[in-house]
């Protein structure tokens, strides 16, 4: 340190052939000049040179677009838990967990993390997950978020089943079905939400560790729920991840939608010397 513009830009270029994208590519540059403010040194990311070199590099090898997860909606959940076996303990663990990640819109990293002495059940049978970090709180206030009480008898049964009165509450499955004690990573977590979407006939190709909180957010935004209540849920900061997230929706309610609709626009019938007409201007 203090990091050269070309070091700088053959790593950038490294990554992005190894197939980085441009968000994961910030995130880095934004670490390194952390680095170096932490050690007194300038960052060559905070000159003109570099944010010159960067909006080349951006032009040239990124599009800003990120590709966007399938939401997996209430609908889609619905379609996986009645493939799943509620005598198996790996299925009523994923049952389990996919319920548990769409109501409470918990990131895959937060869902790892929970503990069993997180959950407390309120007298209506409804419970209350506390999650005491995030990427949002890092100086660990916490949250408490709402789970319905069909989740949490699928937390109990998952638990007894597992045999588990403390620790990681959501754990792997051993071929032997008898031992329940390492805990899931954020990367099974991704793997178990594709290859149950997958096995219950859904389109799987974008559904990641993201797609509970994606299909969330877009079943909020259908319901007409504002953006207000859905960053609270949510417990994001700006409303940029929610205008994203219902995209879609949001063209399908659009004003020429919302025209259009009952309004077909075909040619008309039986007028021969129009269609060849037209025909000859083609």
């Amino acid at each position: 340190l203090p990091v050269t513009l070309p070091t700088l830009r053959s790593y950038l270029l490294e990554r992005i052939a190894n197939g980085r994208k441009r968000a994961t590519l910030e995130r880095l540059l934004s670490t390194l000049t952390i680095v170096h403010r932490l050690v007194a040194l300038p960052s060559p990311i905070d000159s003109m040179e570099f944010k010159l070199m960067w909006r080349a590099m951006r032009r040239e090898h990124l599009t800003a677009r990120q590709r966007q997860a399938k939401g997996l909606t209430m609908t889609d959940l619905q379609t996986i838990l009645a493939t799943l076996n509620p005598d198996e303990p790996r299925d009523v663990r994923d049952a389990a967990l996919l319920c548990t990640a769409f109501e409470t819109m918990f990131r895959r990293s937060e869902l790892v993390g929970l503990q069993v002495q997180d959950l407390t059940v309120e007298s209506d049978g409804s419970g209350r997950i506390f999650l005491a970090h995030s990427k949002t709180d890092q100086e660990g206030a916490g949250v408490l978020q709402y789970v319905t009480p069909s989740t949490v008898d699928l937390l109990r049964t998952w638990m007894t089943m597992a045999n588990i009165a403390e620790g990681p509450l959501f754990r792997s499955c051993a071929h032997n079905r008898e031992s329940f004690e390492k805990p899931l990573s954020d990367r099974d977590v991704a793997r178990i939400f594709k290859s149950r979407a997958l096995a219950a006939g859904l389109d799987a190709e974008r559904v990641s560790g993201h797609s509970t909180r994606v299909g969330a957010t877009q079943d909020l935004m259908a319901n007409n729920y504002s953006a207000a209540e859905i960053m609270r849920q949510g417990r994001w900061k700006s409303e940029r991840m929610i205008i994203r997230y219902s995209e879609s929706l949001n063209a399908g309610r659009s004003a020429m939608a919302r025209m259009a609709k009952g309004i077909k626009l075909t040619p008309k019938a039986g007028n021969a010397a129009g269609k060849k007409r037209s025909e000859a201007e083609d």
